[in-house]
């Protein structure tokens, strides 16, 4: 006894069926034992992605019926969207001054000013924000919708603004403005020359802290849970 090509054709179609149903028991078992099916992170504009990926790649690839969703936000985006709830957990900087808000303090990242060869048309040393104010400054755009945070900003200069670190990294080095980007971007550039630091008295940069931030008021499931005491491990 063979089967005819019909039905063959019926038992591939019925395999695949039967497949999705064991696919679909599992991710009812997941539901009725509380993990969650999605975990949405977001990366925030200062957040090295060469320290963040790696963990998290070594968390969910144990956790293959829980899908990594992962969203990027700028400046007081990442908070933002953690206290409206549409985002699980951030990576961005450290903010003490938000109660509502716990952390894991993951490292330290430094936002250096800086400008192309010849950009300036005078020595970089000691450079004071009023010699800046006639040439433009690029920034980064706030994609937080309930308020506009301000950092670096020369009031009065012309400004520039793009969406993220990569984009105003590439505008600076093409003499299109000047601006404050995160050290791990740019330790090429300075080194080589491509781009000079303007760090000075008067500009003096910042050093932030990196984190992982979770709203404090909020039941985290299982699968969450796990990845923050992940993430306290990898900060130890």
């Amino acid at each position: 006894m063979t089967l005819t090509e019909a039905g063959r054709m019926f038992h591939a179609r019925a395999a695949v069926s039967l497949r999705e149903i064991d696919k679909l028991g599992a991710y009812a078992r997941q539901l009725a034992g509380g993990e969650e099916p999605v975990i949405r992170v977001v990366l925030g504009d200062l957040c090295p992605r060469s320290l963040v990926l790696p963990i998290l790649s070594s968390f969910f690839a144990a956790r293959d019926r829980t899908r990594l969703h992962l969203d990027y936000e700028a400046v007081g985006g990442p908070a933002e969207r953690l206290r409206e709830g549409t985002a699980d957990l951030a990576f961005h900087r450290s903010d003490d001054s938000d109660a509502g808000l716990e952390q894991i303090v993951l490292g330290e990242v430094q936002l250096v000013p800086v400008a192309a060869p010849g950009f300036l048309p005078f020595e970089l040393e000691s450079v004071t924000p009023e010699q800046l104010r006639p040439f433009t400054q690029c920034v980064i755009r706030d994609t937080a919708r309930d308020s506009a945070e301000e950092h670096f900003l020369i009031h009065g200069a012309h400004r520039c603004s793009v969406a993220d670190h990569a984009m105003k990294k590439e505008l600076i080095l093409h003499r299109m403005g000047w601006g404050h980007l995160p050290g791990f971007m740019i330790e090429e550039e300075l080194r080589t020359g491509a781009l000079q630091s303007l760090q000075g008295r008067h500009l003096p940069g910042r050093v932030e802290r990196l984190a992982a931030l979770r709203r404090r008021d909020r039941l985290h499931g299982p699968v969450a849970e796990a990845l923050w005491q992940h993430l306290t491990g990898c900060a130890a």
